[in-house]
């Protein structure tokens, strides 16, 4: 690759979204010496809104159309998400590539340790539906309150002692180089992450050849089965950030593993399937999965809307 381009890469402007991007940028650089990348904020609707309650808030890609808009004007050549913010469908004429993952786990921060330290009666800050209903299930008496904000906003919050504990994702915040404030990181057997979760996507429009061919040079070959069968299955189950939905996929060679969750946050139930199979079948093996995950939720009177 003789002579490469400047692109202009478009991002969220919060601290996490921008260090991301800023760590994204440095990876394309890295695999491709001689490009120059530069960020732009795009301000989205999910961060015009601090207050509502994602799970309330109508539609989907809330922190993606704005950003897909600018990728389809032009206005920049790619665009920088966190997997599990971008919706199974993707924007006609644009495809996905993926960075190598971080800590998929989830993280429970505040003085008291563990899950299991958490005192009677606890209040946890969290307003995912998905880490609600897996937490109730391991810790009925535990207390949930929504958290909105940027993760110095949520910090905050749990330091001016709003709560006994918050949940945030391990990936966040070790890009963030605050890997220190984790107080546990909890077992995907008791809170399997959401689809996606640890995955930087870098998005492009088709028929930008040249950097799709960059994009692809700066990826992680091994994630992208894992994201695609994690993304199938939450396709399959219609869901997103507003149902309690998890899911998580592991390589090893050409097998993968998938691991799905259907819970009823209000109530603490929730239903768990396994798949494992070649990686080749993992498309076929998610929608098989998630037909059992539908039959098993009905008949625990779990609705998935």
């Amino acid at each position: 690759m003789t002579s490469l381009p400047r692109l202009r890469a478009g991002t969220r402007g919060s601290l996490l979204a921008w260090t991301q991007a800023g760590w994204a940028a440095d990876r394309l650089m890295e695999r491709c010496p001689g490009l120059s990348l530069e960020r732009v904020r795009i301000e989205t609707r999910g961060d015009k809104d601090q207050h509502t309650p994602l799970a309330t808030l109508p539609g989907t890609g809330l922190f993606v159309k704005e950003l897909e808009a600018a990728l389809l004007a032009g206005e920049v050549d790619l665009a920088i998400h966190s997997l599990k913010d971008v919706p199974f469908e993707t924007a006609p004429g644009c495809e996905l590539h993926y960075l190598a993952r971080e800590d998929a786990r989830d993280a429970l921060i505040g003085p008291h340790g563990s899950l299991e330290g958490l005192p009677q009666g606890a209040h946890v800050g969290t307003g995912s539906p998905r880490r609600i209903a897996q937490l109730r299930h391991a810790r009925p008496d535990l207390r949930f309150s929504d958290l909105r904000g940027n993760l110095d906003t949520r910090m905050r919050k749990l330091d001016e002692g709003q709560f006994d504990a918050i949940v945030l994702a391990c990936a966040g915040l070790k890009r963030l180089g605050w890997a220190g404030r984790i107080s546990h990181r909890l077992d995907p057997d008791v809170c399997l992450p959401a689809f996606g979760q640890g995955i930087l996507a870098l998005e492009c429009r088709s028929d930008r050849h040249d950097v799709s061919r960059i994009l692809s040079e700066a990826c992680d070959p091994a994630v992208g089965p894992c994201a695609r069968a994690e993304r199938e299955l939450m396709r399959a189950l219609g869901g997103g950030c507003k149902l309690a939905l998890a899911a998580l996929a592991t390589l090893s060679g050409n097998t993968l593993i998938l691991r799905g969750v259907v819970g009823d946050h209000h109530e603490g139930r929730v239903v768990r399937d396994r798949w494992e199979g070649a990686v080749g079948a993992s498309l076929d093996g998610a929608r098989e999965m998630a037909q059992r995950l539908r039959a098993a939720a009905a008949r625990e009177g779990i609705s998935l809307g």
